[in-house]
């Protein structure tokens, strides 16, 4: 098992399906955007606000992972979405030869993010949910580019 990259996990063709079939089937319900470019969104603002807060550089990959990860889930629902997401991810990064320890801590960010069911409990968990939700979305596009 050995140091799985953010670029390596980006580059998955099953990671972008299972984002561009979610986004799809949000997209039926009237949801905004959850496009890779959401995930590449908030994949970048995760890492930044950890680097910003001078975390170690494998801390700040593994915010890059979850934030890319996090909306996997809803390729199966909008329920459960993150529970969900944190199981598809843990498979994914199994696979991936992630070692154990770091894909506990992307699914707990991942399981987490949803505020309705989950909080921070981490940093890597706490940058996560607020890469997502300053990704906020208006008429012209993302509104919180300043992270």
């Amino acid at each position: 098992m050995g140091q799985v990259t953010y670029k390596e996990i980006k580059n998955l063709e099953e990671v972008n399906e299972y984002i561009r079939q979610g986004n799809e089937m949000l997209g039926a319900l009237g949801f905004t955007d959850h496009s890779t470019e959401h995930a590449l969104i908030v994949a970048t603002k995760a890492g930044k606000i950890l680097q910003k807060l001078n975390y170690g550089k494998r801390d700040i990959e593994l915010a890059k992972i979850a934030g890319y990860l996090h909306d996997l889930g809803n390729c199966i629902n909008s329920t459960d979405y993150a529970h969900l997401g944190a199981l598809l991810a843990k498979d994914i990064l199994k696979e991936c030869g992630m070692n154990y320890t770091e894909i506990a801590l992307v699914m707990n960010a991942i399981g987490s993010h949803d505020e309705k069911t989950g909080c921070a409990v981490n940093p890597i968990s706490a940058a996560l949910i607020l890469a997502d939700k300053t990704d906020v979305q208006t008429c012209g596009g993302s509104a919180w580019n300043a992270v």
